[in-house]
């Protein structure tokens, strides 16, 4: 019935569905699409039918499957239980034989494990010597310290459990003296292998990887047995050297766990640490304790092929080890280190080597440091050997016999300038070869030293030559010190131009040194003021120069008679004409001899020694100033202005001539307030100007009372020292009065004539 509804009211649903499809007469005719479609959509629809039926019969065959097993475990179950119910029974009829039972268990336990024991001791003799045997193949290297660390703890175990006995403790330590022997060829042939680590790298760098690897594992097992027993200790501990080897960085471990852990371990890097060093010292040995003291070029050459060694552990050695083990870098410090103790020994013999084998040793420094750089080593670890200082005996020698030499030469040329004429170059101008020769001489040496040498070597030999260039201007200044007469114009002209040379060819060498030297050195280094000192000299020349025209004996004469009253030569203008007549002359000998820039300086310097000299004598002399003083004075102004501004700019010589023509107003004042007025203004330029200048000159005024005379003198006095600073006169632009002579007689002299 149920299925009959059904059918009925999908019967009605289908006639609804169609009447939705027609609803109107124009879709009949897509009837036949419709059942196109229809019969593709009940195709489907029984694919999925059928599906789905199978699927539904595959569940239910696997849950019948399921019910059959379950079936199988509840029979099996049934039978457990009577089967357990059967050993209850049995049980309870032997209670009263427990105790028995029980130690019955022990015994049996006890001596399964006993035999377990014996089994395990009996083998470690036979295991020890199969890790004996193994040592003849470094293949089998790993494996046999697997062996040896299992029979370690099978020690460990054997004398844990009879720690409470002392006698078996001490057959169980006999027992193992086989182990113990192993262990010790085992690690000779180890150190043996990490010795001979240059040629294993090369040839088997496997056997050197696998004694890396062992020393690994021991450092694992180290790490371990230190756990162990901080734990054993406490948490604290125990967490200290766990943190410790996670760390990538030192790790800060308690002095006293430090201790218990290489106690505990065997330490296989440490060891392994100093078993290269102790090979790199072996291999340094012939070289610091034979060659160095009897062979220095085998020395040098042993060095070579030492530094071409550290290429080979770069490429070959330091991968088979970890990067951690910084083996490379290891290997540059040792080596660096004995290199520097190498140095030591030959700066200890540094006055029985050459220059040119110092030259050697320190050419072979550079090499080393170019050759550490090329392999990546920072720069500054690759100086080390030249900056720590194993080198200065060697260097400091060299140096001073460089400069000892050099001083030598230097004097040499002084001498030859001193008794051969100057040369002259094509347009006039006078030299001698002293400038180019010393500086040839200097720059051969920079040259040699940047070629064979260090930086540091560089700025020792920089030092020295500022020392040298220091003396020979000193000497020098020597030359200069001699009377003028002796020395001549054409010498000192000659000099002149070569300390303008030496400026120029002092700088040029000091740049090229700079350039070369590296910026912490070049630092250091004072150029500048050694290289002015040349001009310093060359100005003393000019001024030497200048003296030459007034120690001729014609200019001596002419001067003695400025400012004379009895002679006429002055008053009638004949001693400012002839003297400048005398500057014409050497003033045109003296400018083809000199470059420009120096001839101009001369003239100058000449303008202010003949102020100088013209200021001296009317202060020095006792004839009484007149008008016609005053008017030949003036006459006098005119001629010198004249005359050099043909050669220098006028206002210079207007300013150095200034003082002339205020001391003539002073000299004819004629009240207080115009002696101060021009005092004053005299101040102003030539604050080193004293009263005694105007002392002087009221002196030599005729009809000035004595009263008068004072109390100008005084009112200048107050004014003069009104100039002063921190209690003394400002330093003048152009020093006339502390060049004058006269100003240094007695000061009283005229008050008392007054």
């Amino acid at each position: 019935m149920m299925m009959q509804d059904l059918g009925v009211e999908a019967k009605e649903a289908a006639v609804r569905e169609v009447a939705k499809l027609l609803q109107l007469p124009e879709h009949l005719s897509s009837i036949g699409s419709i059942k196109a479609d229809y019969v593709l959509r009940q195709q489907a629809n029984d694919a999925q039918l059928s599906t789905m039926v199978a699927e539904q019969i595959e569940q239910a065959q696997a849950g019948l499957e399921a019910l059959g097993l379950s079936q199988k475990s509840i029979d099996q179950l049934r039978e457990n239980f009577l089967s357990i119910d059967k050993l209850c029974q049995e049980c309870q009829n032997l209670i009263e034989n427990h105790d028995q039972i029980k130690l019955l268990s022990n015994a049996r336990n006890n001596l399964n494990t006993t035999l377990k024991d014996v089994e395990g001791m009996m083998s470690i003799s036979v295991e020890a010597a199969e890790a004996r045997d193994s040592l003849s193949d470094d293949k089998q290297l790993v494996h046999t310290y697997e062996r040896l660390t299992a029979l370690d703890g099978k020690r460990r175990f054997a004398l844990a459990a009879a720690s409470s006995h002392k006698e078996e403790i001490g057959r169980l330590r006999e027992y193992f003296e086989d182990v113990d022997r192993t262990w010790e060829t085992f690690e000779k042939t180890l150190w043996e292998h990490i010795s001979n680590y240059y040629k294993l790298a090369k040839e088997s760098p496997q056997t050197l990887v696998r004694c890396v690897r062992v020393i690994e594992m021991q450092e694992i097992l180290d790490q371990q047995l230190a756990e162990e027993a901080a734990e054993a200790e406490g948490g604290g501990a125990m967490a200290s050297i766990t943190n410790a080897r996670r760390s990538t960085k030192k790790p800060t471990v308690p002095a006293n766990a430090q201790e218990k852990t290489k106690a505990l371990g065997k330490c296989y890097k440490d060891k392994c640490y100093e078993q290269l060093r102790k090979t790199v010292e072996a291999r340094f040995d012939k070289l610091v304790t034979e060659l160095v003291f009897e062979d220095l070029k085998a020395a040098l050459e042993e060095a070579r092929v030492m530094v071409k060694e550290l290429g080979d552990i770069y490429d070959f050695v330091a991968p088979c080890f970890p990067p951690r083990y910084e083996v490379f870098q290891l290997m540059v410090n040792l080596y660096t280190e004995r290199f520097t103790h190498m140095l030591r020994l030959l700066s200890d013999r540094a006055t029985e080597l050459s220059n040119l084998e110092i030259l050697k040793v320190t050419g072979w420094v550079v090499e080393y440091q170019e050759n550490l750089i090329e392999l990546g080593v920072d720069e500054s670890l690759a100086q080390v050997c030249s900056e720590s200082g194993a080198m200065d005996p060697l260097m400091n020698s060299y140096v001073e016999r460089m400069q000892a030499t050099t001083t030598k030469w230097y004097k040499n040329i002084l001498d030859a300038d001193k008794v051969q004429p100057p040369k002259k170059t094509e347009d006039g101008r006078l030299y001698t070869p002293a400038a180019v020769d010393l500086f040839r001489i200097l720059g051969e040496q920079v040259q040699i030293v940047r070629d064979n040498s260090t930086d540091v070597m560089l700025y020792k030999i920089a030092l020295a030559i500022i020392q040298v260039m220091i003396d020979f201007q000193a000497a020098e200044r020597q030359r200069l010190e001699e009377p003028v007469a002796e020395v001549g114009l054409e010498p000192l002209c000659a000099m002149v131009n070569n300390n303008l040379r030496c400026y120029d060819l002092a700088m040029e060498l000091s740049s090229s040194i700079i350039e070369a030297l590296p910026r912490n050195y070049a630092e250091q280094i004072n150029f500048e003021d050694t290289c002015k000192g040349f001009h310093e000299v060359a100005k003393e020349a000019v001024h030497q120069t200048v003296n030459v025209i007034f120690e001729d004996p014609g200019v001596q004469d002419l001067v003695v008679k400025l400012y004379q009253k009895g002679q006429s030569y002055w008053y009638e203008g004949m001693v400012t004409e002839y003297l400048i007549a005398t500057f014409s002359d050497y003033f045109g000998d003296v400018k083809v001899y000199i470059e420009d820039r120096s001839f101009r300086r001369y003239v100058e310097a000449c303008l202010e020694e003949t102020i100088v000299v013209y200021v001296d004598h009317l202060l020095s002399q006792r004839s009484p100033i007149k008008e016609e003083t005053i008017d030949r004075m003036r006459l006098d102004e005119d001629f010198l202005t004249d005359f050099f501004r043909e050669h220098i700019n006028i206002s210079k010589v207007e300013k150095r001539v200034q003082i002339l023509a205020e001391l003539r107003e002073l000299a004819s004042a004629e009240s207080l307030e115009s002696f101060t007025l021009v005092y004053t203004n005299i101040l102003q330029t030539h604050p080193d100007c004293p009263p005694e200048v105007v002392e002087k000159l009221v002196g030599l005024r005729e009809g000035i009372p004595r009263k008068d005379a004072r109390e100008v003198v005084q009112e200048c006095r107050e004014i003069y020292e009104s100039y002063f600073v921190d209690g003394r006169p400002p330093k003048p632009a152009f020093v006339v009065f502390g060049r004058v002579k006269c100003l240094t007689a007695s000061k009283g002299s005229l008050w008392r004539k007054l």
